[in-house]
């Protein structure tokens, strides 16, 4: 049995929808092209999922947000005045 391939991101760079299709947009930071620079959020590789895979994963993410607020991982903050 071979093991998963495993892909690392340090974030969403961006989300879309085209048809029945969720595109998910991974993105790494990259080094800073000049030193004392800004790392770079690179784009990386696009998770492509039909709604009927995301919506369920989607849930599974909110559960884990929950219980990282009730763990004490993460605090609430309360939403900002727009101006």
């Amino acid at each position: 049995m071979t093991l998963p391939e495993h892909i690392f991101a340090d974030r969403l760079s961006n989300l879309s929808i085209t048809g029945n299709l969720v595109r998910l947009e991974l993105a790494a930071l990259q080094a800073p092209a000049v030193q004392g620079g800004e790392p770079q959020l690179m784009p990386t590789q696009t998770l492509v999922m039909p709604l009927e895979g995301f919506l369920p994963s989607f849930s599974m993410m909110e559960t884990m947000v929950k219980k990282l607020v009730a763990d004490g991982v993460l605090k609430v903050q309360p939403p900002q005045d727009s101006v």
